[in-house]
């Protein structure tokens, strides 16, 4: 199954290769939670994931073909 994964913030600099787009193929349905498992990145880097524009939770599968929005934290100070 592929899944195409976009990183919207600042945080992108944490994951890998810095990277803001990912094109990731995976064995059978998987949450959203794996997805950033397989990413090696932690939950605290995401506030919300949306998936073909609508806000999902970290337990939803994403259909074949998806795309995965994750909305890292803003920053500021």
């Amino acid at each position: 199954m592929r899944v195409t994964v976009r990183v919207v913030g600042h945080a992108v600099e944490y994951f890998p290769g810095r990277k803001d787009v990912y094109e990731l193929e995976v064995e059978g349905p998987v949450r959203i939670s794996e997805l950033l498992a397989r990413l090696g990145v932690g939950r605290a880097l995401v506030m919300a994931a949306i998936v073909d524009g609508q806000r999902r939770e970290f337990d939803f599968v994403p259909p074949e073909g998806a795309e995965v929005i994750l909305m890292t934290p803003p920053a500021g100070g």
